[in-house]
């Protein structure tokens, strides 16, 4: 899926890093023994966690297999990534154990590898994102006329790296101009000077643009179509432009406070404010496109997400489709309001990344559908700690 997402819009960002950031995979990740760091705990006793770990294997047995994995300084084969998870999977399975057998078993059978963190702190900040739901149909009308655009043909990918070792390990993307490659249009020329409209690429007609920019920022969602069909929109690429925060701007320019931050305060503030609503959203120039899909909405690894169990991160820093375990802060809702945040930990798969999910100090949680997945994906910004398992060799 995405992704872009909710993080994009939390605050924390907001802070200069201390120290040199991280870059390499290598630095990312330090091994750490069980008794220093998380319980194997799992605050759904491990409901739901074997599909996910399913799908991860799915997508490392379609690897080549001399493919190679990053846990900090370790180096693993895509083989040694298959076997740990189904030496997990053999342990959550097991009927012949209780809860807290399972856990024990899997501290003696596995190793743990803690994310460095934010500033080197082991702490990290977490956020959420969810799919929505969008109201659209496949031809404009009087309250469907906001496009949703597929990638364009004329968008061009260069891979820097393909020039030498003097470039840095980065894409960029852009367009041609007189037999020169510039920035590919931004927000403010999608949207209203309509660079790219009447050229073939609308492949849905929303009725809120706001519902637009938010599903750019979730990387993905589900259209209804209002004839009883309900599709997948999928990211499909983005303009290469950077992400800028709409609620920095919001904040910097006084029309919300920091402490009221969220993704709600953040709709609510364009509903209530129609006249001043491109003005923002064009304050990001980073634009997604997308691709219509009848299946479920899938991470970077190519596998159906799953609620709750699928994470997003950097995935230049961390081995993707690897099962970690996080501690943070979930909330409790009550009648579509947050009552209270406790402490939880939990299993997870790393199935995902995202535009705004830098470095080894950003995790982005998949609440999947619904009001309440709005709720805690919009709201959620805690800090807490991310590892990953290997298995003992």
């Amino acid at each position: 899926m995405k992704k872009i997402n909710s993080a994009l819009i939390i605050l924390l960002l907001l802070s200069a890093c201390a120290h040199a950031p991280v870059t390499k995979p290598e630095d990312a990740l330090e091994s750490i023994s069980w008794w220093r760091a998380v319980a194997p705990r799992d605050d759904r006793e491990f409901k739901g966690l074997a599909d996910a770990v399913r799908q991860s294997l799915e997508y490392y047995r379609k690897l080549p297999s001399e493919t190679q994995f990053s846990l900090g300084p370790e180096r693993v084969a895509a083989l040694d990534m298959i076997v740990t998870l189904q030496n997990f999977l053999l342990i959550i399975e097991n009927d012949s154990l209780s809860y807290d057998q399972k856990g024990e078993q899997i501290r003696k059978d596995f190793v743990l590898y803690r994310s460095v963190g934010s500033n080197g702190s082991g702490r990290a900040l977490f956020t959420g994102y969810y799919e929505p739901m969008l109201a659209c149909r496949l031809n404009a009308d009087d309250v469907h006329k906001y496009p949703l655009y597929q990638r364009p043909e004329d968008i061009i990918e260069i891979d820097l790296t393909l020039f030498g070792n003097g470039f840095p390990k980065n894409k960029i993307f852009g367009r041609l101009d007189n037999k020169k490659v510039i920035p590919y249009y931004t927000r403010e020329e999608i949207n209203h000077r309509q660079a790219i409209a009447n050229k073939g690429m609308e492949i849905l007609w929303c009725k809120e643009p706001a519902d637009i920019y938010f599903l750019q920022i979730q990387g993905s969602g589900k259209a209804d179509l209002g004839d009883g069909n309900i599709i997948s929109v999928l990211y499909d690429g983005q303009n290469g432009r950077p992400y800028r925060s709409i609620g920095k701007y919001l904040i910097e320019t006084g029309a919300l406070p920091k402490d009221k931050m969220s993704m709600q305060a953040i709709r609510d503030y364009l509903r209530e404010h129609p006249d001043r609503l491109f003005e923002i959203l064009n304050q990001n120039p980073s634009y997604v496109f997308f691709r219509m899909d009848m299946g479920p909405s899938v991470g970077n690894i190519g596998v159906p997400l799953t609620p709750g169990r699928s994470i997003a991160t950097d995935s230049k820093l961390f081995p993707k489709g690897a099962i970690g375990i996080i501690h943070t802060e979930k909330p409790v809702i009550e009648n579509n309001a947050i009552k209270e945040w406790k402490p939880f930990t939990r299993f997870v798969l790393n199935q995902d990344t995202g535009g705004a999910i830098k470095g080894p100090g950003r995790v982005d949680l998949f609440w999947g559908q619904g009001p309440e997945a709005e709720i805690a994906a919009g709201y959620m910004q805690q800090e807490g700690e991310l590892y990953f398992l290997f298995r003992k060799k």
